[in-house]
């Protein structure tokens, strides 16, 4: 029961403070581990088009291997995922997905991201960051 009265309360905090965050272009959060970039890639006559997410990890030995992310949209869950790879873990996310729009200009993009290697776990940064309102 509390678990789900803290998710509730950091959802909404999430929704109250996304003016904040920086723009999802040329966007890189740097670990010591390793980093987060996220970036817009424009298709056709949308100047957005795609959130490009990549996950790079220094340690080459420890890049093989389980992925578990969510992508989360003003705080709430896009998608839940399991990927194998033998590369960092790297994606788009569509933005016109089923016949709409997923996120719009000024929406939040946060992932969530682990990957176990051995004994190091590595868990993404906070990489909130907010889709730009035109293509730079």
């Amino acid at each position: 029961m509390v678990s789900t009265i803290l998710m509730i309360a950091s959802v909404q905090a999430a929704g109250a403070a996304r003016a904040a965050y920086q723009s999802c272009t040329n966007y890189r959060v740097t670990t010591n581990w390793g980093r987060v970039e996220v970036d817009t890639r424009p298709v056709g006559t949308d100047y957005i088009g795609n959130i490009a997410w990549a996950m790079f990890i220094n340690n080459l030995a420890d890049v093989p291997g389980r992925y578990d992310y969510q992508i989360l949209v003003n705080g709430r869950p896009l998608k839940t995922e399991t990927v194998h790879k033998d590369d960092n873990l790297h994606f788009t996310i569509p933005r016109h997905q089923g016949g709409r729009y997923v996120y719009e200009a000024g929406d939040e993009i946060h992932v969530i991201a682990s990957h176990a290697a051995g004994k190091n776990l590595y868990v993404t940064p906070i990489n909130r960051c907010t889709v730009p309102y035109s293509a730079g």
